[in-house]
Parts: C-alpha cells; sequence; structure tokens
C-alpha cells in the first residue's frame, strides 16, 4: 500500500462540538495516511506519532500555497490535548488546520485531528517562530507569507 497525504484547499464542514472555535477563515482539511507502525502497545496511535502527523499536516498546509518558500520557521512551542485515542485506520486521518495570534516574527498553528468517524480525538497549537539559520535570530514574516497567514487566521483553541 503506497503512502498518501493530500491537501485540500477548501473548507471543512466538520463542527464536531459547539464549544468548537468560530474562526474567521474555516480550517483547510489535510489528509494524512496512518501507518500501523504508529500503533503502540496500547492499541493506538502513539503521542509522538501525533506530534509527527501535526508536522506533516503543518507542512503540506505551508508548501501548498508557495508562500513559504524560501523562508524558515522553527517550532517555539506544541500545546496538545488528547480527548479520544486515535485508532489506526486505513482510511486517511483529517487534520484541520487554521492560524491564530499572528505576530512581528511568530504565529500559531492550530489543529484538529479527526477519526474515521469524523470526531475530534487531538487538538494541538503550535507556536512558530519565524529563523535566520544563518545569524541565529528571529525575523519579520514577509508580505507573502504574512497574507496567506492572514487568510486563514482564527480564534486560537
Amino acid at each position: 500500500m503506497s503512502r498518501h497525504s493530500s491537501v485540500v484547499l477548501e473548507p471543512s464542514t466538520v463542527l464536531e462540538h459547539p464549544e468548537a472555535p468560530l474562526t474567521a477563515a474555516d480550517p483547510t482539511s489535510v489528509e494524512i495516511s496512518l501507518r500501523w507502525g504508529d500503533v503502540d502497545s496500547y492499541g493506538h496511535v502513539n503521542n509522538c506519532e501525533i506530534v509527527r502527523i501535526i508536522e506533516e499536516a503543518r507542512m503540506r498546509w505551508l508548501m501548498a500555497s508557495g508562500a513559504f518558500e524560501g523562508e524558515t520557521a522553527v517550532v517555539a512551542a506544541h500545546e496538545i490535548g488528547y480527548l479520544r485515542p486515535l485508532q489506526y485506520s486505513l482510511e486517511p486521518v483529517n487534520v484541520e488546520v487554521w492560524t491564530s495570534n499572528i505576530r512581528r516574527s511568530s504565529f500559531e498553528f492550530n489543529f484538529r485531528i479527526l477519526d474515521d468517524s469524523r470526531r475530534v480525538s487531538v487538538k494541538a497549537v503550535s507556536r512558530m517562530v519565524m529563523f535566520d539559520l544563518a545569524t541565529q535570530e528571529s525575523y519579520r514574516i514577509g508580505p507573502r507569507l504574512r497574507k496567506h497567514l492572514d487568510e486563514s487566521c482564527g480564534a486560537r483553541l
């Protein structure tokens, strides 16, 4: 079986819980295939693999638009809430992605990982900082990337 991931550049319509944040822009849906090796001895996707899934969703979201070309951002922090175990499935998981708290040189990604029943299993926020690898210093978000981030900006989880 081949590994399959795709970015669907259309709004997601999933709002499982009434308390889910209303965002200025609808989340983008990113599909990520699970691997059998993602499952731990407890029978669900391991917490370390959850970080891999949000990383893959984040990079696919950034790369799909071309707005991230030539840019570098590093993870400053992750906050992850595990709401229910994510079980292995042949169907890809759906990761809803949007941005929040866009500042001079940093911004946040918000994620909801949906299981094959379309229930939210994981909520996560990643704080990103634009980072110059040569000078080892943060730098201002460029206009093209800022426009892309602004278009999907909404409420923080």
